[in-house]
């Protein structure tokens, strides 16, 4: 989806009536509303696009209009689902900067980041950097691989070597209990802002 001036565009699957919004595509609407200024960097949509109004839930951005399309009703993004996004979005990048920190390591010391799942396949990462999901980190340094649960398993039932490297990775895993490790209330609490920025102890330094 892109908002181009007083316009949404959006693709659907074999050009179909738009009915919804799949899960990369909520990614993808909520970066570009921002990247748009339709919403701020709090989250706080605001009223000044033809396309922003006051509806049941309060403030709503419409993608499709009513009847855009074989007359099925109307698709909105509202200012709840943005306050949605952002806990969840907040929650990843909070979690990547506690272990960062864990770690005494900073966000450009990153090399690569390993994007696995459905979900992962699909999402826009430059959407997931706009928003701040993701460290602003180059492009290329990010890596989708789809199921890589699935593929994993299989591998360790087909060959004895990979289970033994899945094995020594296990054992050199160490689990970090989130919710109390030091600042994670302060980085929770920054992360839910939308935008490039780093963060260091709970304190957010934006990026131009």
């Amino acid at each position: 989806m892109k908002i181009i001036k007083d316009k949404a565009e959006y693709q659907t699957i074999d050009d179909a009536p738009p009915v919804g919004i799949c899960g990369s595509g909520i990614l993808d609407t909520l970066a570009q509303l921002y990247l748009a200024g339709v919403v701020d960097g709090s989250g706080r949509m605001k009223e000044n696009h033809i396309r922003v109004r006051n509806g049941e839930r309060g403030r709503e951005f419409v993608l499709v209009e009513a009847g855009e399309r074989d007359h099925n009703p109307a698709i909105v993004f509202t200012q709840q689902d943005v306050r949605q996004l952002q806990l969840g979005k907040s929650a990843i990048r909070a979690g990547i900067q506690i272990l960062l920190e864990a770690n005494n390591c900073r966000e450009a010391d990153i090399k690569q980041v390993i994007i696995a799942g459905a979900f992962g396949s699909y999402i826009d990462v430059s959407s997931a950097v706009a928003v701040g999901m993701m460290p602003a980190l180059p492009l290329e340094r990010f890596h989708q691989v789809g199921n890589a649960a699935g593929m994993g398993a299989k591998r360790a039932l087909i060959s004895l070597s990979q289970r033994a490297t899945a094995q020594s990775i296990a054992a050199r895993v160490r689990h970090i209990e989130l919710s109390s490790a030091p600042f994670f209330n302060q980085t929770f609490t920054q992360a839910m802002y939308l935008g490039k920025y780093r963060m260091k102890e709970g304190k957010r330094e934006e990026l131009s």
